[in-house]
């Protein structure tokens, strides 16, 4: 009798536990897809860490600026475009813009109060604007320049993507396979960007409209070329390992004519330093010298 009840207890404790995870389950498999779609499919890889308690203050003041102020939907995608192409999904738009004008307002008040404590306030009135305007400018240009160098690093990492997929779609896997295998070996903005394409991907978005939103984040040549190379293939049925693998030899052709225009560009670039900064020295070194003799003989 003993052991038939303590069968009948671990059946029934057993029949109680496979019905509360029959009923929690479904609640928490809710709880964690509306958490990543929170998250934007974003992972700790992608995604920057929090600032400190000065900073989320200062953070909820700019976003209060810039919720508050009509700044246009237009400015407002274009902020969200260069945010996402220098790869900062956690700032939104308002709150950039609103940053932007507590830089450009602070800026120029300070400028205002060390003039005033100099007792030059009258020049402190178009000095203030002028530098509270260049503030303003100054995180934009920040941000395009990081943009820009984003891009130009996932254009040259690209061929490297290719390569891994034409290995690994050889070998026969399918795309969604062979994407994630690759991603995952790959490093820099281009993981990133990867990364963020799959987990789109896992919350139940096609791989066209991943890929597709990919181009919207980074609106480089190559991601361009590559994704209508995968919409093409799968609209038309082509084999994709043969697109690829002309693709890898048209993105290395272009990574190389970058690399030599980059080259050719280095001695403009450095025609300013030379100009303003060593010729002047070699001048000074070289003639200094010869002026002090010729000055010191007309004094005697």
């Amino acid at each position: 009798m003993t052991l038939i009840l303590i069968l009948a207890l671990a059946a029934a404790g057993t029949a109680l536990a496979l019905l509360a995870r029959a009923v929690l389950l479904p609640r928490m498999r809710t709880g964690e897809s509306v958490s990543q779609i929170g998250a934007y499919g974003l992972g700790r890889n992608v995604l920057p860490r929090e600032g400190g308690p000065v900073s989320s203050r200062l953070g909820r003041l700019a976003a209060r600026v810039g919720n508050g102020l009509s700044f246009g939907e237009a400015r407002r995608q274009e902020a969200q475009k260069l945010l996402f192409g220098a790869g900062i999904y956690r700032l939104a738009p308002a709150t950039f813009l609103g940053y932007r004008l507590l830089a450009g307002v602070g800026f120029g008040v300070a400028l205002f109060w060390v003039s005033s404590l100099a007792g030059h306030p009258l020049i402190g009135i178009p000095v203030s604007v002028y530098g509270g305007f260049i503030a303003w400018l100054v995180p934009l240009f920040v941000l395009r320049s990081r943009a820009r160098e984003r891009l130009r690093r996932i254009e040259l990492e690209m061929p490297e993507l290719i390569d891994l997929l034409v290995v690994t779609l050889e070998a026969g896997l399918g795309f969604s396979t062979a994407l994630q295998r690759s991603a995952a070996r790959m490093q820099g903005p281009l993981g990133q960007e990867l990364t963020l394409t799959l987990q789109e991907y896992g919350l139940g978005l096609s791989v066209e409209q991943s890929l597709k939103n990919m181009v919207e984040r980074g609106d480089a040549p190559a991601v361009r070329a590559f994704v209508r190379a995968v919409t093409q293939g799968q609209e038309l049925g082509i084999s994709i390992g043969e697109i690829m693998r002309s693709l890898g030899n048209d993105l290395r052709k272009r990574r190389r004519q970058l690399v030599e225009e980059r080259a050719q560009k280095a001695p403009i670039k450095i025609l300013f330093p030379l100009a303003f900064l060593i010729l002047p020295v070699i001048f000074i070194v070289v003639l200094y010298p010869g002026l002090a003799n010729v000055l010191e003989f007309l004094g005697s």
